[in-house]
């Protein structure tokens, strides 16, 4: 599996997560995605953070560069391209 962090200033909330969940959804799938969470700052700020599990970073590399995606992800209200990072799950603890 692989895993990236993508951050991304959205114009409503609301809006975002409908075309997430919806065409955003058949994108990622389409390119290998396992699941995302979504979280939303809470600093005032607009940006959301969403945690996306890959097949492998093949998958992850093939939903960069399909052109379609970008106007799916305006659809939906991003400012902008999303600024990605790959990270390693070290651990998950209770409390």
């Amino acid at each position: 599996m692989y895993t990236t962090i993508a951050e991304v200033e959205i114009e409503d909330l609301a809006r975002f997560l409908s075309i997430f969940a919806t065409d955003g959804r058949n994108k990622r799938e389409a390119h290998g995605s396992l699941g995302a969470e979504v979280l939303f700052a809470s600093d005032g700020s607009e940006k959301v953070i969403v945690l996306i599990d890959w097949r492998d970073e093949a998958a992850y590399d093939a939903f960069r560069s399909d052109a379609s995606v970008p106007p799916t992800m305006a659809k939906g209200g991003a400012k902008g391209r999303p600024r990605f990072t790959p990270v390693i799950r070290a651990g998950r603890f209770a409390a």
